[in-house]
């Protein structure tokens, strides 16, 4: 197949300033395409070595393990940079370690591969890096290409990091769905508002004081879900005034409480998928009947959970 040797020579070096604008992005040491258009000279390049691996793929030939960059545009998402480029979006989330789908930020480059497959990250640091690592542990770790119908994994090094390529790896339906929902669940099935969050008379010390979330009565041992996909930030037993109480990690600088447990189905450090179970309904710490006491905070500042379920 005709190669555009020239024009890619030309537009990468008329180019490379571009790589210098953050620290992290001046370690990008691939091509960088403007436009994810047919009539862009380097992109036209990019969609025929595309064309390639995939025919190596499919005639189960080493497949080419090249890459190019990319910077995210407003309009741009992970699915459209994908459809537009050919590739599964597992393979361009997984290679740029995105929490979930709408990690993508305007102005960001990200680091476009020409195979489809999944880049597992040999140090890995978000959910979706560790979800993968237990997906394929048998294959990473105990050589079980054979027995799984898996090709074996090809270990290489992308930007600085390295990564263990499966070039007929592909999310799970628990990755998938981790990756994709970022929708709010409610943290009991079933309950009453007996406390708002905001400045209120405390039923413990009967002193005006601030409420930084808000209870939610319900029956003892009811079952407490995870609002939102998150990691397991901590653990706490007996705390004196929470009790029994778990705090969640999300993307985004998010993060959520939950208090007064009567137990936990979790432990730190645990990746959870909204709605999942993590503890129980109980009475520890200052309470004055079984409830739920449930915060949100962004950045560290509380907001009014109250505000996430209103739609």
């Amino acid at each position: 197949m005709r190669k555009l040797f020239f024009p890619l020579i030309f537009i990468f070096l008329f180019q490379l300033p571009l790589f210098s604008q953050s620290q992290n992005e001046s370690r990008s040491i691939y091509p960088l395409i403007p436009f994810l258009n047919s009539r862009d000279v380097l992109f036209k390049q990019y969609q025929e070595d595309v064309e390639d691996a995939s025919k190596a793929f499919a005639s189960r030939k080493d497949v080419p393990l090249n890459f190019y960059s990319y910077r995210v545009k407003k309009e741009d998402s992970i699915f459209s940079i994908a459809s537009r480029s050919s590739l599964r979006y597992d393979s361009l989330a997984s290679l740029n370690s995105l929490e979930n789908s709408f990690s993508l930020k305007e102005g960001s480059l990200i680091t476009l591969p020409v195979s489809n497959g999944v880049y597992i990250a040999d140090l890995p640091q978000t959910p979706i890096d560790f979800l993968l690592r237990r997906q394929y542990a048998g294959l990473l770790f105990s050589d079980q290409a054979s027995e799984k119908n898996y090709r074996s994994p090809v270990a290489c090094f992308v930007n600085g990091k390295k990564y263990y390529f499966i070039p007929d790896g592909k999310f799970s339906p628990e990755v998938r769905a981790f990756f994709v929902n970022t929708a709010m669940y409610l943290p009991v099935e079933s309950s009453v508002l007996s406390s708002e969050f905001g400045m209120r008379v405390s039923p413990i010390s009967g002193k005006w004081k601030m409420h930084h979330g808000i209870d939610l009565a319900c029956p003892l041992g009811s079952e407490v879900f995870a609002c939102r996909s998150g990691t397991v930030l901590s653990v706490t037993e007996m705390d004196s005034v929470y009790g029994n109480y778990i705090v969640l990690s999300h993307e985004g600088g998010m993060t959520s409480l939950y208090a007064h447990l009567k137990d936990f189905s979790v432990k730190k450090g645990d990746i959870v998928a909204g709605g999942r179970v993590i503890g129980h309904v109980g009475l520890t710490g200052l309470t004055t009947g079984p409830h739920l006491h449930f915060e949100i905070r962004n950045n560290g500042r509380a907001e009014d959970p109250a505000k996430y379920f209103d739609k």
